[in-house]
């Protein structure tokens, strides 16, 4: 069974504020600008990846 993932009121906050703005914008414009946040996000969220592989093994403990 796959683990829930839950976001903290920052998160969900952030969230908001991201769609808010999305829907501000013509529709005729909305794809060009959804794909520009996406590639963003997945840009942000790559580079979190790469840092978390990066960081040094912790010891293990006997």
């Amino acid at each position: 069974m796959e683990a829930v993932k839950t976001y903290s009121n920052e998160q969900i906050g952030s969230a908001r504020k991201l769609i808010d703005i999305l829907m501000g914008v013509p529709e005729k414009r909305r794809p060009v600008v959804t794909a520009i946040a996406t590639a963003y996000i997945d840009g942000v969220a790559a580079g979190a990846r790469i840092a978390e592989d990066e960081k040094p093994e912790q010891p293990r403990r006997a």
